[in-house]
């Protein structure tokens, strides 16, 4: 698994969640667990069979945090004024629409595209971050390449 990037709130966000998966979830699974195994016959039990397969996703996503914990780097936001830069919110200039638009950028924990939160991992969030006001820079995306500048950082 590569480096991944994190802001200290997306950090807490992960931690908070893994928090709730160890101790919340996983009782409520447990007594899940328990009140299916009372019903008898397990083989053709749903809600047990229901409460394992709960588990068994409960526990793929315990260990999908751990790692990203455990392989991540907490970096601040710069304080350079003219950087495009995490947890910033930019006017930017998209060339091939015309159009400008509100940009955040952000972690890939925190990433929400309907209210145009991008990625620093996205190929947008790449070509925009740590990108200095009034420079255009081309975007690789998979639908193929757009200019892009940094007009403002609000």
């Amino acid at each position: 698994m590569s480096e991944i990037i994190l802001t200290q709130s997306a950090k807490k966000l992960i931690e908070d969640e893994l928090e709730y998966l160890k101790t919340v979830k996983r009782v409520e699974i447990k007594a899940a667990l328990k009140a299916a195994r009372a019903q008898g016959d397990l083989s053709e039990n749903a809600d047990y069979s229901a409460a394992k397969d709960d588990q068994s996703l409960n526990e793929t996503r315990i260990l999908d945090l751990d790692a990203q914990l455990k392989n991540s780097v907490v970096v601040e936001t710069s304080t350079e004024e003219n950087i495009f830069d995490l947890n910033k919110k930019a006017i930017v200039k998209f060339y091939d629409i015309e159009e400008e638009e509100e940009v955040t950028l952000v972690s890939s924990v925190e990433s929400d595209l309907q209210n145009m939160k991008i990625s620093i991992e996205s190929p947008l969030g790449k070509a925009l971050y740590k990108l200095e006001i009034g420079k255009r820079v081309t975007v690789n995306s998979p639908d193929g390449y757009y200019d892009v500048e940094v007009i403002k950082i609000l």
